[in-house]
């Protein structure tokens, strides 16, 4: 099925490591045969294996590699590969919590967000790093779609406002901060414990914005504005205190 919908840790990166495994099992025997060892004497550590009752002796695993195609022990197989499937035996749930603060501007519609909190357990963070660089990108999109985005379709279903003047792409001018935090719960029945990140901020990040401004205009009985909430549509539910649907019309060149 490939690794879409938050699948690439959760799925391919479970038959990675179970893989991975298995080839630093064969590794180790390697290993111990190099330098000499019972198998039990050897211990791993990133990139080397090492003699227990004596550190400073030890292999890498480029050692290792090099020794499966010329200097194997007797029994064991040429090369340092391996195979392994994955099979889900259920998904991986990974919780969120987003909040915003804005701040709206009654005479033009205009809101500014002035804080967001993004609070995400997606397991064991493999690349920390990697890992808040899909939450923000999708808190931007997020916000994009809360403030700017749309696509209008015809009564037959033809896409009319396909171009960049409607669907708006936000820069790092409009894009605001966010603060990130994070809870670590591993998935029980993931090899390493992770679960998907890419889908949660895109998830949960629009109906903060929208809740937020909302709950600036909570003292004028508008309960809803579909997205995006554009700065007139804004301005139009505050002084006609009355829900706004439907999408704003598509820009044309006439």
């Amino acid at each position: 099925m490939g690794t879409y919908a938050s699948r690439s840790t959760p799925v391919a990166g479970a038959a990675v490591a179970m893989v991975s495994r298995k080839i630093r099992a064969k590794a180790r025997k390697l290993a111990a045969h190099l330098l000499e060892v019972s198998e039990e004497d050897i211990e791993w550590e990133l990139g080397r294996f090492y003699v227990r009752s004596s550190p400073d002796r030890g292999v890498t695993i480029q050692d290792c590699a090099n020794a499966a195609y010329s200097n194997m022990p007797d029994g064991l197989e040429p090369g340092l590969e391996n195979t392994a499937y994955y099979d889900p035996p259920n998904l991986t749930w990974p919780f969120a919590c987003y909040i915003a603060t804005v701040e709206v501007d009654p005479e033009t519609g205009v809101w500014d967000v002035l804080n967001v909190v993004a609070v995400d357990d997606c397991g064991v963070r493999i690349n920390p790093m990697i890992v808040e660089g899909q939450i923000m990108g999708g808190l931007t999109e997020a916000y994009a779609m809360a403030s700017m985005q749309f696509i209008t379709f015809d009564a037959e279903g033809n896409c009319v406002g396909s171009n960049y003047m409607d669907y708006l792409l936000p820069t790092a001018w409009e894009t605001p901060g966010f603060e990130l935090h994070e809870v670590v719960t591993p998935c029980p029945h993931h090899p390493i414990g992770a679960k998907g990140i890419g889908e949660c901020a895109t998830v949960g990040g629009p109906a903060a914005f929208v809740n937020a401004v909302m709950d600036a205009l909570k003292g004028t009985g508008v309960r809803n504005i579909d997205m995006p909430l554009l700065p007139d549509r804004v301005y139009e539910a505050f002084t006609t205190r009355r829900d706004i649907s439907g999408m704003p019309p598509v820009k044309t060149e006439d």
